[in-house]
């Protein structure tokens, strides 16, 4: 029996996320949910993004600052390269990582069933900046 019950809390949070256009903090979610939920508490927010989460719905995104951030899942994956001067974004068109996950797979026995791969610098029209 499936437990996971779809909450109005877990359709703001969800449909929050959805529409920011980027990744948000747990605090940003919060803020935007609360102008059509006031009441909703961090706790909730955190409980259902651990959930979407797991579900696959989300994902979870560490950036260099040690700030986690959400965004949509996407399917396919995909890994990309950000520049920490201006944002910028560039996909990285093919997946660097199957063979060493499958490698790991062969020799743990672990099934992994996702991963993450974000690489962050300076694009080259920031690197000049940051190259001394």
């Amino acid at each position: 029996m499936n437990n996971q019950r779809q909450t109005k809390q877990k359709t703001i949070i969800l449909d929050t996320i959805q529409s920011a256009g980027e990744p948000l903090t747990a605090d940003q979610i919060l803020s935007k949910a609360r102008l059509v939920m006031p009441a909703m508490a961090l706790t909730t927010v955190y409980r259902n993004l651990e959930l979407l989460t797991t579900q696959r719905v989300i994902t979870r995104l560490i950036y260099p600052d040690g700030i986690t951030r959400y965004k949509q899942a996407e399917a396919p994956h995909h890994h990309q390269l950000i520049c920490l001067d201006c944002a910028r974004k560039v996909n990285i068109s093919q997946c660097p990582l199957e063979c060493l996950a499958r490698q790991i797979e062969s020799e743990t026995g672990f099934e992994i069933v996702s991963h993450q791969l974000d690489l962050y610098g300076y694009c080259d029209r920031c690197k000049s900046k940051h190259s001394n």
